[in-house]
């Protein structure tokens, strides 16, 4: 599989596809027409992490879910974990793992519910 990321443009559009680095900056390519590219803001990319949440959207590092205990944390990937892990207000775990009772292709346990760029203050209501 392709490693499929997302980010924001200058427009502050997001796009989906292949992370690339042309003319100096960092590109996404989109993933269904590979004769379009559009140039990001680098601090907004986030890998998608194989996995979707209980509606079919995907979950991509930098989302903001919520679980189904309520709880609401940001998604990033940890070395040590090597993998992607849900960051809590108090805790972590990991995202898509046999412990948490998930498969390794649907999160059904988490809902999408923004991302660290433009929802801040979804986390601040989590603390």
């Amino acid at each position: 599989m392709i490693p499929k990321f997302r980010a924001k443009d200058e427009n502050c559009v997001w796009h989906t596809g292949l992370l690339t680095f042309m003319f100096g900056q960092y590109a996404i390519v989109n993933e269904s027409d590979e004769n379009t590219v559009y140039l990001i803001d680098k601090e907004t990319v986030g890998q998608y992490t194989g996995l979707k949440d209980q509606q079919g959207v995907e979950i991509f590092e930098g989302d903001i879910i919520k679980n189904k205990r309520g709880g609401i944390g940001y998604i990033v990937f940890l070395i040590q974990e090597a993998g992607y892990v849900v960051v809590l207000p108090k805790r972590d775990y990991r995202l898509g793992h046999r412990n948490t009772g998930e498969s390794y292709q649907l999160a059904v346990d988490h809902e999408v519910i923004g991302n660290i760029y433009e929802n801040q203050d979804l986390l601040e209501v989590a603390k």
